[in-house]
């Protein structure tokens, strides 16, 4: 029986109730199109996993020369990279990730505060295969270039350590 491919994806956008104020953000277009096409999606979420929920809003800064992840009076950006390492690790046959615009711990390009510019988040700076926000996901050609990157990531991973000789 053939596997298929698993593709983590922001808990909020599956459908589960894990943003900050117990919320989500579905997306059954991307959850039905995603088993479609025999991807297996796997809910994830540093932030629940860290902080429960409901908890504090996080939002991102830049104080004193680097980035913070202010949850109220505390910096959360140091434990949000090591959960975002650890739900990694947790999950070795990943071949890519699908997170969520302007989320402190899921959003490919987020806006930090005071410093002019966009940083990946933990989910995505830490992750060795292919990654997307779910609003480029929207467009069908996106969706064939994202599949395209996973398919080249998964033949590539499954090639290492292979000796072909000629």
């Amino acid at each position: 029986m053939k596997k298929n491919m698993k593709v983590l994806i922001s808990a909020c956008v599956y459908g589960d109730d894990v943003r900050w104020n117990g919320s989500n953000k579905v997306s059954q277009e991307i959850v039905d199109w995603a088993k479609r096409i025999g991807l297996d999606l796997v809910p994830v979420c540093p932030e629940h996993e860290l902080f429960g929920t409901p908890r504090k809003p996080i939002r991102l800064q830049y104080l004193d020369g680097k980035t913070v992840a202010s949850m109220g009076k505390d910096d959360v950006y140091h434990p949000l990279v090591e959960k975002a390492k650890e739900i990694h690790s947790r999950h070795p046959d990943a071949v890519g990730f699908i997170g969520i615009a302007r989320s402190p711990s899921c959003g490919i390009a987020v806006g930090v505060r005071k410093l002019g510019k966009t940083i990946k988040a933990p989910m995505h700076a830490q992750a060795s295969f292919p990654t997307i926000e779910i609003n480029s996901l929207r467009s069908p050609r996106e969706r064939v270039l994202f599949v395209d990157r996973i398919v080249k990531y998964y033949t590539q991973k499954s090639c290492r350590g292979i000796n072909v000789k000629e």
